[in-house]
């Protein structure tokens, strides 16, 4: 396995485990939706997120830590994955409430 591909792996894997929590969070606190496929939208935005922020664009928050020969900001991409995991969550969470409004008040 390339290196690359083993922090690709490393990073999908944390990212996969910062939104799961990021929806449990909103869940227990905003009334948020539980189900599986209520993972997936907080997944997405805390993986894009750190994707575009850390990867594309270069943001380094933190220091880094070599991991697999690469220069990580690990704790700057865990802060920019899970508080945009909450963001998507969050979101997620105020259009399921509007649409049960919208279904309820029909």
């Amino acid at each position: 396995m390339t290196p690359g591909l083993a922090l690709f792996l490393t990073f999908t894997a944390l990212d996969i485990v910062l939104g799961i929590a990021a929806t449990q969070v909103v869940a227990r606190l905003a009334g948020g939706p539980r189900s599986l496929l209520a993972h997936v939208v907080p997944v997405l935005t805390g993986f894009g997120a750190m994707g575009l922020l850390g990867h594309s664009l270069g943001a380094h928050i933190g220091p880094t830590v070599p991991l697999y020969g690469f220069q990580v900001a690990l704790f700057g991409d865990i802060a920019i994955g899970f508080t945009f995991g909450l963001l998507g969550a969050l979101a997620q969470a105020a259009v399921v409430r509007a649409f049960r409004r919208r279904s309820s008040a029909a």
